[in-house]
């Protein structure tokens, strides 16, 4: 969904997931020791193999109202660099810092962790300390948070899509996702075409709506839903649930837990059904932090960890199976989408084609592993 996520969603499947990472702690995350307070490369990277993830939320407000006075040029980063500790403004899930998964969650040892905390990581390192101190806001209060006047936190990263926010501007994009479709695991329907004539549901989220109500054609009816939507869709209320990926998968997965009995029970039949992006917040009038966000977030982009973070905190959903007819190549040890384009289609810059033929199938260009098939265009 247009609006990126947080907090919100499925009570209990936030409840399951909290229990799979721990329980949150206070103090300060740093960089190397990571702890708490009260946050595709170009390149398709090397195949491995690919653990799970979790849940998602509604889109940040369009109105909100900046401080009289905001920061100006240098002295963000002056500030940042005094305080020695980078804020970053995100919502933690609620309870506070009970997760957010796969964004912002309690890693193993105790540490705040999510692929939001390890671009957080990437930006403080480039700016020059050594700690980040994640700050709770509900999703729909983070931008209000941004701009208040008396400078709480730097920056805001929670999943969000650039939108029209006075007193925020937006980086360049951290990561591209888009809405998938849903079915239970033997239902015939392939396709948004299939839905014709067949009522839809999606998480209560006005961006979604909009965005749905122009992608499938036909629908009888759009029931917006903010939990059980998994219980509902197995009992038929509809044929189908458009969900943002990765939240989705990560939902399904917790629930599954949930509910044993019922695990294989759903099916993502396409992925990237929508073309949105996440970026980062900055407070406007601070053009010096924004470009080192900017160079923070290419940097990341064009290293081999970021593939290694989306396989790492944004994997979990399934490959879908390949068509029948057509030539496929079958994913080895080692293959990236550009090694397939260089043996395929004869030059590795082709990998962006072998991608467009295949992102119905595949959540992310990073995420195909050994023994996918691959449709050759």
């Amino acid at each position: 969904m247009s609006g990126g996520g947080g907090g919100g969603g499925n009570t209990l499947v936030k409840t399951l997931i909290l229990v799979g990472f721990l329980t949150a702690t206070c103090g300060v995350l740093g960089l190397a020791g990571v702890m708490m307070l009260d946050a595709p490369s170009d390149t398709p990277p090397v195949v491995t193999s690919t653990p799970p993830v979790a849940s998602k939320a509604p889109s940040p407000p369009a109105v909100l109202h900046p401080p009289a006075d905001v920061p100006t040029g240098k002295a963000a980063l002056d500030r940042i660099r005094k305080r020695g500790v980078l804020l970053v403004a995100t919502d933690t899930g609620e309870p506070p810092f009970s997760g957010t998964p796969p964004m912002f969650f309690t890693g193993a040892t105790g540490e705040p962790d999510g692929f939001d905390m390890a671009l957080a990581r990437q930006i403080a390192q480039a700016i020059g300390v050594n700690e980040i101190k994640p700050i709770h806001a509900k999703y729909s209060d983070l931008e209000d948070l941004l701009v208040d006047p008396e400078d709480k936190v730097d920056l805001v990263i929670a999943g969000y899509a650039p939108d029209e926010a006075p007193g925020i501007s937006w980086s360049k994009s951290y990561l591209e996702y888009g809405l998938c479709l849903i079915v239970p695991a033997k239902s015939p329907i392939k396709t948004t075409n299939d839905l014709f004539g067949k009522p839809i549901g999606i998480f209560d989220d006005d961006a979604a709506a909009d965005e749905v109500k122009k992608l499938v054609k036909g629908y009888t009816d759009l029931v917006r839903l903010e939990d059980g939507y998994w219980d509902q869709l197995l009992e038929g209320r509809f044929a189908a649930f458009l969900y943002d990926y990765p939240y989705a998968a990560a939902e399904i997965n917790a629930w599954y837990k949930q509910n044993p009995s019922r695990a294989g029970s759903l099916r993502i039949a396409q992925y990237n059904l929508t073309d949105s992006s996440y970026s980062v917040g900055v407070r406007e009038g601070e053009p010096e932090l924004l470009a080192v966000v900017d160079q923070a977030i290419a940097g990341w982009r064009d290293s081999d960890a970021y593939g290694a973070a989306i396989k790492q905190f944004l994997s979990g959903g399934l490959a879908v199976e390949a068509p029948v007819e057509g030539k496929v190549h079958v994913v080895k040890a080692g293959e990236t989408l550009s090694l397939i384009a260089k043996e395929e289609l004869g030059s590795v810059d082709r990998w962006q084609d072998l991608w467009k033929a295949n992102q119905s199938r595949f959540p992310n260009p990073h995420l195909i592993d050994v023994g996918d098939k691959v449709v050759i265009p």
